[in-house]
């Protein structure tokens, strides 16, 4: 056990308010990949690092399932930003030699890819319902009696 691991975290951005965290269990109900995967626990990856299990924590494969959906970061009441904190553990883990910095690099690539595809579904879904909403308004005033 390591009882500084948890002011490790804290002093990197994106770590700030880990200790903030008093174990509700929000992070884990809205998280999707919990939902799935059983294993994949954030409170207790939470609760991991503020005792100091730092081997543990860094030496894990669920450090790498977070999709970073930022559920987690809106529903917690206690602002303690988990997506953030993972980010930071993540980055930690490689530092300490337990997973290589081409998998961050890769998952990094990822998680923008995510992102950006999340982006273009959404520009679409907007795009359409504008269209419908251009043709109705049409529709409505009389402008397209035949269609």
């Amino acid at each position: 056990m390591d009882n500084n691991f948890k002011n490790e975290i804290t002093s990197r951005p994106g770590g700030e308010n880990l200790m903030m965290c008093y174990s509700c269990g929000s992070c884990t109900a809205t998280c999707p990949i919990s939902e799935i995967d059983e294993s994949f626990n954030p409170r207790m990856i939470i609760k991991k690092s503020l005792l100091g299990y730092k081997e543990e924590v860094l030496d894990n494969d669920d450090l790498w399932k977070c999709i970073q959906c930022r559920r987690c970061v809106a529903h917690c009441p206690q602002n303690v930003k988990f997506a953030d904190i993972m980010r930071v553990l993540r980055n930690m883990s490689i530092e300490a030699g337990y997973y290589p910095a081409s998998l961050k690099d890769k998952v990094d690539k990822l998680d923008k890819t995510v992102y950006q595809f999340r982006l273009d579904i959404v520009a679409d879904h907007l795009d359409e319902t504008k269209d419908m909403q251009e043709h109705i308004d049409t529709m409505v005033s009389g402008g397209d009696r035949d269609g």
